[in-house]
């Protein structure tokens, strides 16, 4: 597990973190947990730490087609192994609050006594991608004269986010928080159909 003061980008699969946010605004911040027990650690969060603390508590997830036995199959994996989402408005007391559990949890992006909060555009693609559950689905487009066009699914008009794609594996990188300094891809469900 990496120290509290590496960068995000040594920590995880690239989500950018923004700048530190003044205390009592609601942003999203990045809590780190032990790798296949994201979902039962959020929820023991959201039982235990007081709501005035914390807003919000969520495992985003994404579906992920692989080919099992030559029949492609769809499961939903993490978004991000070994973490977890979580709203406040107060991350350092939130960071006290958490640091007194029993089981193991840590805010990502410490900086000085402050934490630096997902960035914005990352947390607005994020947002218009996930559905109800804060499960990313699966999109599905075709190439034509070597443009990707999506037709379906959550990355529909986002074209231009999309720095490249794995066909074979049914992935795209998209890019996030250009615009907050803080450039980075998440991988991201696409299937490609066709090819014309």
């Amino acid at each position: 597990m990496a120290s509290v003061g590496q960068t995000y980008e040594q920590v995880s699969e690239g989500l950018p973190l923004g700048r530190r946010s003044p205390r009592g605004q609601l942003r999203w911040y990045l809590v780190r947990c032990h790798e296949g027990r994201e979902q039962d650690t959020c929820a023991k969060v959201r039982q235990i730490v007081p709501a005035e603390l914390l807003q919000d508590a969520f495992v985003p997830r994404k579906e992920r087609q692989r080919k099992y036995h030559g029949q492609w199959q769809t499961d939903v994996v993490p978004f991000f192994a070994g973490h977890f989402v979580v709203a406040t408005t107060d991350a350092p007391a939130l960071s006290r609050a958490l640091a007194q559990l029993s089981f193991g949890v840590q805010m990502v992006g410490a900086v000085g006594r402050g934490y630096q909060p997902i960035s914005r555009d990352a947390q607005r693609v994020l947002t218009e991608a996930m559905d109800q559950s804060h499960v990313v689905r699966l999109s599905w487009g075709e190439i034509v004269e070597d443009k990707l066009h999506v037709q379906g699914g959550p990355l529909v008009g986002k074209e231009d986010r999309v720095a490249r794609f794995v066909r074979r594996k049914s992935f795209a990188s998209v890019r996030v928080g250009e615009g907050d300094g803080a450039a980075a891809m998440l991988t991201m469900p696409l299937a490609i159909v066709a090819r014309r």
